[in-house]
C-alpha cells in the first residue's frame, strides 16, 4: 500500500512539473496554441529575439522613461487592430533606436577599457539618465559658494 501511495504521489508531482513547464508566461501563448508571430522591423535588437523578451525589454523602457507604448509606437489600446508596433511613423522610435545603439557603444567601450571583471562594471541603461522622464532633466548647477565675510578693518 505504501508503495502505491508513493507511486501515485510521484505521478502527481511529475504531472504538475510537466504542466508547469508548459504553462505560458504572463501574456504568453497557451500550451498547444500557435507560437507568437515573429517580431517585425527589429533593426537594433536581434531579428530572432523572442517576442516575450522584446515585450519585457519594452516594459523596462516604459518604466525608465515614464512613458507608455504610444510614445514610440502607433498604439491606442490593448487588442486594437489599428496598433502597429512595427511602423516607423513616430520620430521617438528612431530616437530610441539611436539611444539603444549609444548605450550599447558606451557599455562596450567601458568593458574594453576598464580592467575589471564584467560584474564590477556598472552598465549604462535608459534609466541612468532618464530617471522616469521622457526627456532627461538636467539638475541646475549647485549654487556658488558663499563669499567669506570681509575681515574687520585693522586698528
Amino acid at each position: 500500500m505504501c508503495r502505491s501511495v508513493i507511486s501515485a504521489l510521484g505521478i502527481v508531482v511529475m504531472t504538475v512539473s510537466v504542466a508547469a513547464g508548459q504553462a505560458p508566461a504572463a501574456g504568453g501563448q497557451r500550451a498547444g496554441g500557435a507560437p507568437p508571430a515573429p517580431m517585425k522591423n527589429l533593426q537594433v535588437l536581434p531579428k530572432d529575439m523572442p517576442q516575450p523578451e522584446v515585450v519585457a525589454l519594452m516594459r523596462t523602457f516604459n518604466a525608465a522613461l515614464g512613458v507608455q507604448c504610444g510614445h514610440c509606437h502607433v498604439w491606442t489600446k490593448p487588442g486594437d487592430p489599428g496598433n502597429d508596433m512595427a511602423a516607423d511613423t513616430k520620430p521617438e522610435k528612431t530616437v530610441a533606436r539611436v539611444m539603444m545603439q549609444m548605450t550599447g557603444d558606451v557599455n562596450t567601450r567601458l568593458a574594453a577599457n576598464i580592467k575589471k571583471p564584467a560584474a564590477q562594471i556598472a552598465k549604462v541603461e535608459c534609466a541612468t539618465c532618464h530617471r522616469g522622464e521622457a526627456i532627461p532633466v538636467t539638475p541646475p548647477p549647485p549654487p556658488a559658494p558663499a563669499a567669506a565675510p570681509a575681515a574687520p578693518p585693522a586698528k
